[in-house]
């Protein structure tokens, strides 16, 4: 580096974000949101043997759109396989799902071995 010169700005929080996929964030916002919109419609529903709803309609929400999520990016992914290109994005986005439910799952063992549940 000669004197006077001013190094390019890194561009690794963009690249980082693209190799990732913008898709795949916005996946896990829907799911960071939804948890407390559901907690929400509970807190505003039936109390009592008739309470639940709330949740319930959160969760049949997450499981449609994972679903749809799952297969576009699947099929993304096979069509990016078939015609030689990276398919890291599409392959990402179709193991999100999955990797939630694992991971709640997971979060359920742990809280009930904890003796939390």
């Amino acid at each position: 580096m000669t004197h006077g010169t001013v190094p390019a700005p890194t561009t690794s929080g963009r690249t980082s974000l693209k190799r990732f996929g913008h898709r795949n964030v916005a996946y896990i916002a829907f799911v960071i949101i939804l948890i407390p919109a559901g907690i929400a419609l509970e807190a505003t529903g039936p109390r009592g043997p008739d309470s639940g709803g709330g949740i319930m309609i959160a969760i049949i929400v997450w499981a449609l759109a994972s679903l749809a999520f799952l297969l576009v990016n699947a099929v993304l992914a096979a069509i990016a396989l078939v015609k030689g290109r990276p398919a890291r994005v599409p392959a990402i986005a179709a193991a999100l799902p999955l990797g939630i439910i694992l991971a709640m799952l997971a979060l359920g063992e742990f809280m009930s071995a904890a003796g939390l549940l």
